[in-house]
């Protein structure tokens, strides 16, 4: 089991709520421990980060995440105010390179997650289509994907015959 991995993803959710907010409030703090205490036992039933990414994303723990996550956006304070939005003559140079070390934490941190959020997907509709319901949905949504580019090409073509 690689464990290292799929801690250091549940890590990355955790530090993205210390990271983002300055969480005060102490019952929200416990909230988030508690939160991710379960999730780290959670992650122990993986067997890997793709099957962790999978089966957190249709578990009740996801949807807990977001909504926790959703009440600290809007009950903390950002501490992400990007540099740019920044009027220079409001902040010291001192605290000006310390926002540019956070944004360029925040960009690096992004760009590292990039390949792992793909991989996440990739897990997660894998995971979805090998069950006949997921397979019929995703056939459907091409079908509903296809229908629509036909209608808009025959509306078009209504639309150019009525100028003629």
């Amino acid at each position: 089991m690689d464990f290292m991995d799929i801690n250091t993803a549940i890590k990355g959710r955790k530090d993205a709520f210390f990271a983002a907010y300055d969480i005060k409030d102490e019952e929200t703090l416990k909230l988030i421990d508690d939160l991710f205490t379960r999730i780290e036992e959670f992650g122990k039933t993986c067997s890997d980060y793709a099957d962790f990414e999978a089966k957190f994303a249709a578990s009740p723990l996801n949807q807990e995440y977001i909504g926790l996550f959703t009440k600290v956006a809007t009950t903390s304070t950002s501490k992400l105010q990007p540099v740019e939005d920044a009027p220079k003559d409001e902040i010291s140079d001192k605290e000006r390179l310390a926002r540019e070390a956070a944004d360029d934490a925040r960009f690096a941190v992004e760009e590292a997650m990039s390949p792992l959020r793909h991989q996440a997907y990739e897990a997660r509709t894998q995971a979805l289509r090998s069950t006949k319901v997921g397979d019929a949905l995703f056939n459907l949504n091409n079908h509903i994907g296809t229908a629509k580019h036909l209608h808009k090409v025959l509306k078009h073509k209504d639309d150019e015959d009525s100028e003629q």
